[in-house]
């Protein structure tokens, strides 16, 4: 026997369209300015569309922003595995003037591939999202960097805070390479700078005497 109350179907292609216009509603007004009614307008829905499929307004933005923000920490992750399983049980620290330039062009084209979301990520929600990805690769990396500094540590003076140190570091460096989208850089001037940005952190980590 039927129910009196029956389940919406979902038309294919409306979430699609839904997370299209909410983020160009985003980008366009803020989060806290950015309409439901005027993205299902958009997306020639209505606002109930919009709740069975998504919590609310936060739900909405992070249906977008944390696919892309996945990505860059997998993406991270990757490349950090297959560099630091090659120097597993290593008894010296790996040299780190191995040229990086290619893994960090390819980062670089991964946010310019999402620069849209990324700026999302950053302005919106007071940057919350950016933040905690930021946090995870810096965590991600200097866990690397704590296994090897642990080789050299009879050397190293205080070494409790030279590990805060590698820390914020890596958190420095991670933050600089969102930079271009920050002012707006062309795709070809940001690999330029992701290279320059490279050659100098290579510089300073070698100088903090934790490689040969």
């Amino acid at each position: 026997m039927g129910g009196l109350f029956t389940v919406p179907k979902r038309i294919i292609g409306v979430s699609a369209r839904l997370l299209d216009c909410a983020k160009e509603e985003f980008l366009e007004k803020g989060f806290q300015n950015a309409s439901i009614r005027e993205i299902a307008k958009k997306a020639d829905t209505s606002p109930r569309a919009v709740y069975t499929r998504f919590p609310n307004k936060e739900g909405l933005f992070d249906a977008i922003v944390e696919p892309v923000v996945d990505g860059f920490i997998d993406l991270y992750q990757k490349f950090g595995d297959t560099f630091w399983s090659e120097h597993k049980g290593a008894v010296s620290v790996p040299h780190f003037s191995a040229d990086p330039n290619a893994v960090y062009i390819e980062m670089m084209d991964y946010i310019y591939d999402h620069a849209d979301t990324f700026k999302l990520a950053m302005g919106c929600l007071e940057g919350s999202r950016y933040v905690a990805m930021i946090e995870k690769v810096t965590s991600i990396n200097s866990g690397f960097l704590e296994q090897f500094a642990e080789l050299r540590k009879e050397n190293i003076g205080n070494f409790d805070v030279m590990l805060k140190v590698l820390h914020m570091l890596t958190h420095s460096f991670y933050t600089a390479l969102f930079e271009p989208i920050r002012h707006d850089m062309s795709r070809e001037d940001a690999r330029f700078y992701v290279i320059k940005l490279c050659n100098f952190f290579v510089c300073g980590i070698q100088g903090l005497n934790l490689v040969q």
